[in-house]
């Protein structure tokens, strides 16, 4: 093994070395933490402990003494938070939507105007973004079901069809209002089903839009929303985006 040492004329000579394990599919990992000796003038790592919680804190502070975690406002949006990913909840509201005629589907059209639509739970882990409904005005727990997002572009696994759409730049990676402005200012051009009933329950999705647009309802109508058979606290789980993305896809998307 070749390793590059700092010189110990500049202050700094190898001490410790860190091991991370990951099982066949990197779904899981754990790592131990090794002392190095000198040995003929060459650095030879010694066994190892498991790297506990502690020893992390002790390593961010050596590593970024200018840097160590602060306390910081919590969005109350957040409903979970980690390993890079982000679930987050918006209650019922008016939004701003625009929509554009797509040649995948004679019953799309040209409009724009605002509209009421469901509380919506939005699930981001990184340059990803995936998009849910849920019923009522409360704040959603685990135990909170989970429907489909009721808007063109959107998968049967939640991840929307970005397009022409930009993402937030990866310093805006954590402004939850970069996201939903991605989404919201982007065109809705097509339903992303053409089987019945599975994006707007009762009504072709298309039919739906249009008559919404045209409506001064001030709450959206749940009864149109198609439960998806998940709650909140299925996006929690490590694997979540594993399953989402093994679900089979419905009939007829695009």
């Amino acid at each position: 093994m070749n390793v590059s040492v700092i010189n110990e004329g500049d202050g700094y000579a190898l001490s410790a070395a860190l091991l991370i394990y990951t099982n066949t599919h990197r779904q899981h990992a754990f790592a131990t933490k090794h002392d190095v000796s000198a040995i003929d003038g060459r650095p030879v790592i010694r066994p190892g402990t498991p790297f506990a919680e502690a020893d992390y804190k002790v390593l961010v502070q050596a590593l970024a003494p200018r840097e160590q975690p602060q306390m910081r406002w919590r969005d109350p949006r957040v409903l979970a938070q980690g390993l890079g990913r982000t679930l987050w909840w918006t209650p019922p509201c008016k939004r701003a939507m625009f929509f554009k005629k797509s040649e995948q589907n004679p019953k799309t059209f040209e409009a724009f105007g605002t509209c009421s639509t469901p509380g919506l739970v939005f699930f981001c882990t990184g340059a990803d973004l995936r998009v849910f409904a849920v019923k009522g005005r409360g704040r959603p727990d685990g135990s909170t079901r989970l429907y489909q997002a009721p808007f063109f572009n959107v998968w049967s696994s939640g991840q929307i069809c970005v397009g022409s759409a930009l993402r937030p730049t990866e310093d805006k990676r954590d402004d939850l209002d970069a996201w939903e402005r991605m989404f919201f200012g982007s065109r809705f051009t097509h339903p992303n089903f053409s089987e019945r009933d599975r994006l707007t329950v009762g009504i072709d999705p298309c039919e739906f839009w249009q008559a919404h647009l045209r409506s001064e309802e001030q709450a959206f109508p749940e009864s149109v929303l198609f439960d998806i058979n998940l709650c909140v606290g299925d996006l929690v789980e490590l694997d979540a985006i594993d399953k989402l993305r093994a679900r089979p896809q419905a009939q007829g998307e695009f």
